[in-house]
């Protein structure tokens, strides 16, 4: 894979690409699309908001006891009921 990120002006507004000689003789795709830039502190409050669910599930079973729950459901073709976040 070759990948070029360069941000465009007036004076550089056309992309010249060589080709590498191992793929000569197969199709070649170029794609060009802007690339959105995300501070580190937009990257911070993802995460942030990531570990907020973390715990968030409510209920009092265990892991064990909701997938023997799963499996029963599998089996007996009863569906069960999800629990709110």
């Amino acid at each position: 894979m070759y990948r070029k990120v360069l941000t465009p002006t007036e004076h550089n507004n056309v992309i010249s690409v060589t080709i590498p000689r191992e793929w000569y003789g197969q199709e070649v795709e170029i794609i060009a699309f802007p690339v959105i830039a995300h501070t580190e502190k937009e990257k911070r409050i993802s995460n942030d908001d990531f570990m907020k669910l973390c715990g968030a599930w409510k209920s009092d079973k265990s892991a064990e006891e909701i997938v023997a729950d799963i499996r029963n459901s599998r089996i007996s073709g009863k569906t069960r009921i999800l629990e709110e976040l």
